[in-house]
């Protein structure tokens, strides 16, 4: 549960992260490629915060590696993914265990159909603390803030960009080892995320098919659950559970 929690910070933060078109704008049209070697870094950085200032809603295919101490081998799960600003998420996964998760402000709910069980997470102050851990403010500068940042850039264009994320600071290397980035050359998108997490376990993202700024019905992030569904109820803030 906290692993796929922190997932959907991550991805959240890095695809949509709020930030300031008019700081970025100044920067536009300049290409990392072609700047200072000691500048690349921050040019990068400034074109990301651009087009996350224009992200409203964001759909996407996607591709999850997981491998852990708790799985007996590395599992491959594939779906969809929904994001409506400011703080509705969607999962979709499909294969290899049909799972629906959503998340609304501080609520996250999680289907497990084939297993007839759904379970609803209090997040607020867990998530809060996450977004502080990864210096989340809403831009990747402050970020960076937190982690140490080396930046990867081939000479070829349609390769993506690469940026390799270790944490500065033992308390966030408690939840999270390191990170790598993939950023699509051409739109300064991310597309493809893998962190390690505090136990060592690793998970990688790969978004494909995206889709900015249409229209997504409101029913997308309303989870029904069927008649007959045993629904538990976490309250990470108080580390109380319910059976409902």
């Amino acid at each position: 549960m906290h692993r796929m929690l922190l997932g959907t910070t991550l991805i959240v933060l890095f695809l949509v992260g709020s930030s300031s078109a008019a700081s970025a704008a100044k920067t536009a049209d300049s290409d990392p490629r072609t700047a200072p070697p000691a500048k690349r870094l921050e040019v990068l950085v400034e074109r990301i915060k651009l087009e996350q200032s224009k992200v409203k809603t964001l759909e996407a295919q996607f591709v999850q590696h997981q491998e852990s101490s708790l799985l007996a081998a590395p599992e491959t799960s594939t779906g969809a993914f929904s994001y409506s600003a400011p703080d509705k998420v969607r999962w979709e996964y499909l294969t290899p265990n049909p799972i629906s998760v959503v998340i609304q402000g501080d609520t996250m709910t999680t289907w497990y159909r084939d297993l007839n069980r759904a379970e609803t997470v209090k997040v607020g102050r867990y998530s809060a603390q996450v977004f502080k851990y990864l210096g989340a403010s809403g831009s990747m500068k402050s970020l960076l803030e937190y982690f140490a940042a080396t930046l990867h850039a081939s000479t070829q264009k349609g390769t993506p960009y690469r940026l390799d994320l270790i944490p500065r600071y033992a308390r966030v290397a408690k939840r999270l080892k390191s990170m790598r980035l993939w950023i699509d050359d051409e739109k300064f998108f991310p597309v493809r995320l893998e962190f390690v997490d505090g136990e060592g376990d690793r998970t990688e993202y790969e978004l494909k098919d995206l889709k900015l700024n249409g229209p997504i019905p409101a029913a997308r992030f309303v989870l029904d659950l069927p008649p007959g569904v045993k629904a538990e109820v976490i309250d990470l803030n108080r580390g109380a559970k319910k059976n409902g």
